[in-house]
């Protein structure tokens, strides 16, 4: 499968190509670039493999949560190529992308994801890897610190910014974990194992149905 990837929900946006088991990524630094830079640095990546937009089979994105203005960037990117191609959108959330990283990179096969959402308040899941998939135990969730649980993880990693941005409510609970990562972060290179799947099994989506998932109105936000 060929499939473009897209991740601007975090302090780092990345760009990736996956041409059946290769995979090529850009960064971008700041989110100040992500809007300028999120296309040319997709072109960059077709160019090198020889490819162009109607050769694609898929187009995936980092649904969210995350930053609001960033997860707009990702998904204003991929309905726009999706509308101009016609390919299949493919929505994957930034905490199972998270998990799904600390598996491909250091082998961790249970982990509570938790990012700092504002407000006095965390994003956050529990996911096992099954079947070369981090998938969620249970919903994902926009809580207050003092909220979050493992229940459902054995022998789990805390993950993501959120234990570090509410070190002392979440103490206790870290206490706990099997080891502590608070710079892991969603890549677009690990948005792929969900994606890949989902667009074998036809769940691929028109650009009107391809939105971010926010947990939290735009309302809130603007407030």
């Amino acid at each position: 499968m060929k499939i473009l990837a897209f991740e601007t929900s975090s302090e780092e946006g990345t760009v990736a190509l996956q041409v059946d088991m290769d995979i090529s990524e850009e960064s971008i630094a700041t989110p100040r670039q992500q809007t300028e830079q999120l296309l040319p640095l997709a072109q960059k990546l077709l160019v090198s493999a020889g490819l162009r937009l109607a050769d694609l089979d898929g187009i995936a994105f980092d649904r969210g949560p995350g930053s609001f203005t960033g997860l707009r960037i990702a998904a204003a990117a991929a309905q726009g190529l999706g509308l101009a191609s016609g390919l299949p959108l493919l929505p994957v959330s930034s905490l199972a992308a998270i998990a799904q990283g600390l598996w491909r990179a250091r082998g961790i096969q249970s982990a509570l994801v938790c990012i700092d959402a504002h407000m006095g308040e965390v994003f956050w899941a529990g996911y096992n890897l099954r079947d070369g998939l981090a998938q969620a135990v249970g919903e994902e969730r926009l809580t207050e610190p003092v909220v979050v649980s493992a229940d459902g993880l054995e022998e789990w990693t805390a993950a993501g910014n959120g234990f570090a941005v509410y070190e002392s409510p979440l103490e206790p609970l870290v206490g706990c974990a099997r080891s502590v990562l608070t710079e892991a972060r969603p890549c677009a290179t690990d948005l792929f194992p969900q994606a890949v799947l989902d667009l074998a099994a036809g769940r691929g989506r028109c650009p009107e149905e391809a939105t971010p998932v926010y947990l939290r109105s735009e309302a809130a936000w603007q407030k």
